[in-house]
């Protein structure tokens, strides 16, 4: 019987047949570089208390790059460099628990779906379908704006909009499982369905919610990012948000467009290094894609 560990290593052989091609050792070496970066940002940003929002002198405001300040100062003269560093530190927390917390309740809930009885399974179905209806930056967008940002509401907003997606592939996966012998004799013993679930559906239908999972690192940096970049005026002006200092530094664009760019690089070069991390990880799971894509990568 496929267990959890069995899941894990077929997912590590997956990441050794992605890593023989360019493109994702690439992704790979930049998404961990800018991980470790981010966790460890607080701890080696050159001005811990700027980043954290603290104010300092005007007289330092919108310095052009230099020793002191090797990614220049903000319109309140505090270092963009540390700043960087703590929304980095923000976008990597926030995207690792969204993700994780997200595909573990969508993996439960899907697979518990496809065996509870058939009230209950079209009121979870339905219930997926519905958020997934709705565009998940739009739905994340409202729930921020209802309970006035921060930072839980915005990871509770992303969860809330992405765990419908893991719970329909789960879903769709424990349904070809659910008329099984190894599924049915349990329950003819009298075992209850959480143990099915746990024992026998959800080691089965990890690997596939554990690859749409990595193919959504990106996503989920590109939504948060965009969603406080939209609420970025409405914010503090003090959140250190790679999304918020975009949207605050697009005014200085043309006259100091270290301002701006700086935040830009790092969000860019993180969205797109869990983009294409995730996409080969995909590819390589589906053989059919995998044989379009070759020939470019």
């Amino acid at each position: 019987m496929t267990t959890v560990t069995e899941a894990l290593r077929d997912l590590l052989r997956l990441i050794r047949r992605a890593w023989r091609r360019p493109a994702f050792r690439v992704a790979f070496s930049l998404a961990l570089a800018l991980t470790v970066l981010g966790l460890l940002g607080p701890y080696v940003a050159p001005y811990p208390l700027q980043g954290l929002g603290v104010e300092v002198v005007s007289e330092r405001s919108l310095l052009p790059p230099s020793l002191e300040h090797p990614l220049g100062t903000d319109a309140m003269g505090r270092d963009i460099l540390s700043r960087v560093l703590f929304g980095l530190w923000r976008a990597t927390v926030v995207t690792l628990l969204v993700i994780s917390v997200s595909s573990a309740l969508g993996l439960f809930v899907g697979s518990a779906a496809a065996i509870l009885p058939k009230p209950a399974e079209t009121v979870l179905v339905y219930t997926m379908e519905l958020f997934i209806s709705v565009p998940s930056v739009l739905l994340a967008a409202a729930l921020v704006a209802a309970t006035g940002g921060g930072l839980v509401p915005l990871t509770v907003a992303l969860i809330a909009t992405w765990w419908p997606w893991y719970g329909r592939v789960a879903y769709t996966q424990a349904r070809a499982l659910r008329e099984l012998d190894f599924v049915n004799l349990p329950r003819l013993f009298g075992l209850s369905r959480l143990y099915i679930v746990r024992k026998h559906i959800v080691p089965h239908v990890v690997s596939p919610v554990l690859v749409e999972a990595l193919s959504d690192l990106g996503s989920v940096v590109i939504e948060m990012s965009t969603i406080t970049f939209i609420f970025g005026a409405s914010q503090s002006i003090s959140e250190p948000d790679l999304g918020v200092m975009v949207g605050l530094g697009l005014r200085y664009i043309t006259t100091h467009p270290w301002v701006v760019l700086s935040p830009a690089l790092f969000l860019a070069l993180l969205a797109i290094s869990f983009t294409v991390f995730g996409e080969v990880l995909y590819e390589e799971a589906n053989p059919v894609l995998r044989k379009r894509w070759f020939r470019w990568f």
